[in-house]
């Protein structure tokens, strides 16, 4: 367990189309630190049933334990928010892009992946941000009026973002020491 992060929560905003790994992968590190990890749907579908994607296979559904309209930033002390194609599906959901705002506002720790900017940019809080995700949204992130870095992790105040699951081990790196910075400088 790492110092610090046990027993801090982390929402994880999922949606139908999740990337399997670039949710498994941060949980597992999450959990191995100590931390809780909470998934987060958007409706009561969601409770039953998220559809998880491998490439363009068929990954393994998950269940929401919590609903977002349900939930603040306060409940949490940090966001994941996992790419696939779930992100342009949560993007246009107004609870979504309040929970996100919310996170941002307080600078609670948000950490994107893959296609995960895409609910940033939607929250309307990526302008004037750098951060990097799948380089097929980098146009999306500069018209956001963000600056896109394709590079494996970037960290923009307390936002940590990786292009996707081929950079999953700097990005889970970069999320623990996030999160023990951010409770050291809380205490």
């Amino acid at each position: 367990m790492q110092a610090g992060i046990e027993g801090k929560r982390i929402a994880a905003l999922v949606g139908d189309g999740f990337e399997e790994a670039e949710f498994s992968e941060p949980r597992r590190a999450l959990e191995e630190a100590g931390a809780i990890v909470t998934l987060v749907g958007i409706d009561e579908k969601s409770r039953a049933r998220v559809r998880a994607k491998k490439g363009l296979d068929d990954g393994t559904a998950v269940k929401a334990e919590e609903l977002v309209a349900d939930c603040t930033a306060e409940d949490f002390d940090a966001l994941l928010i996992p790419g696939g194609s779930s992100p342009d599906r949560l993007r246009m959901n107004r609870e979504v892009q309040r929970f996100v705002k919310e996170f941002d506002t307080a600078k609670k720790p948000m950490f994107s992946l893959g296609h995960g900017a895409q609910v940033l940019i939607s929250a309307q809080i990526s302008r004037g941000r750098t951060l990097t995700g799948s380089p097929s949204i980098a146009d999306d992130i500069r018209n956001a009026g963000a600056l896109y870095r394709d590079q494996p992790t970037v960290q923009d105040g307390h936002w940590i973002s990786a292009r996707g699951a081929g950079d999953m081990m700097l990005f889970n790196r970069a999320m623990i020491e996030k999160l023990s910075a951010a409770v050291g400088a809380i205490v």
